[in-house]
């Protein structure tokens, strides 16, 4: 069990750049709910929104318009911008040994998770990614479980997820390929190729299909292979979409039958019996003994956050982990294929 933060010193000293929605609907409301925690500043350009949630959540913090007014006044601070800013922003920072939990993806290309990687290590600082998922109770549970080999070999996998409507910001900046890095792929996708990276390391073989064009995509399906997955080849196939309903969700074909897991919010993973497929069988994930009882993904990811930068420890999803989800990103776009139409008239089977 990580140590409790506030234990041994002051407040941890939080500011937040970036003043949007999920801010204000989830990295505020995560820090105040958080003992040991004082957030002391809110950063934006357009400080008249950083002063709205000072004054909406009663705050003593300062509302402040720029990153650089930080420094000497905060022990870390989350980067909650749009992607391209996210270098621009957490660089100098860094440099100046001040701590961030940087909003996914950790940029917009690998050159530039580099360059924050550097200046962590300039200024002795952490750097910690905001991938929420790996810190829910089930997906962490399976990953145990596949390590362990618990299900025997794993073959195939396959995920997808997908809704109908586009990604809640207060700028467009989603709407540009070169301000947000890609499109569903980066959204959607890198939350579970995080995970796969975890799981199986670096792919051996990837390729892409999307609908982009110039823009950024808003169907694709991807395909991952190992050569060797401990031990023998195992295949991978992502299907996401911000446009068209899909059920969501995780399936493994592995030696002892299928496993599925939903995401969301359940803590339940199914497995079918190879020998018995018309009988359904649960794990039930119990709340991981790693965190404060009653967190949830995103409050553990902070307090993980926090934990690392008073005990000097590397956070759960860091900056190298980053690194490698950027330079597996490059390989999926730098082999991009049209996406065929009617690619999403599949069965409900894919996802049970």
């Amino acid at each position: 069990m990580f140590p409790d933060p506030q234990i041994g010193g002051p407040p941890f000293r939080l500011g937040i750049i970036g003043a949007g929605l999920i801010t204000r609907n989830s990295h505020l409301p995560n820090a105040l709910s958080i003992p040991g925690i004082e957030v002391v500043a809110l950063v934006d350009p357009v400080i008249e929104r950083a002063q709205s949630l000072v004054t909406d959540y009663g705050l003593r913090a300062r509302a402040l318009a720029q990153p650089a007014d930080l420094v000497g006044s905060c022990d870390g601070v989350i980067v909650a911008t749009p992607n391209h800013t996210h270098c621009d922003v957490a660089v100098p920072l860094l440099k100046a040994g001040i701590s961030t939990l940087i909003e996914k993806p950790i940029a917009t290309s690998a050159e530039q998770a580099r360059q924050i990687l550097a200046a962590a290590s300039e200024g002795n600082a952490k750097v910690a990614i905001g991938h929420y998922q790996r810190f829910l109770d089930a997906p962490r549970q399976l990953a145990r479980l596949i390590a362990e080999r618990y299900f025997g070999r794993v073959f195939n996998f396959y995920h997808q997820s997908g809704s109908a409507g586009g990604w809640p910001a207060m700028s467009a900046y989603t709407l540009q390929r070169s301000s947000i890095g890609g499109g569903v792929l980066v959204v959607t996708g890198t939350h579970f190729l995080d995970r796969v990276l975890s799981m199986w390391g670096m792919p051996d073989e990837v390729s892409l299909r999307d609908d982009a064009g110039d823009g950024p995509e808003s169907h694709c399906e991807a395909s991952i292979q190992y050569h060797d997955a401990g031990p023998g080849p195992l295949g991978g196939l992502l299907r996401y979409s911000k446009c068209v309903p899909l059920p969501t969700g995780l399936v493994l074909e592995t030696e002892a039958g299928t496993v599925m897991l939903r995401d969301g919010s359940t803590n339940r993973i199914t497995v079918w019996a190879k020998d018995r497929a018309e009988l359904a069988s649960e794990i039930v994930s119990p709340p991981d003994p790693a965190f404060p009882i009653g967190f949830d993904a995103n409050q553990r990811m902070l307090w993980d956050f926090v934990s690392a930068c008073r005990l000097g420890c590397d956070p759960l999803v860091d900056g190298r982990q980053a690194l490698a989800l950027m330079e597996l990103l490059g390989r999926f776009y730098a082999h991009r294929q049209p996406l065929d139409d009617g690619w999403t008239n599949f069965s409900d089977e894919a996802v049970r």
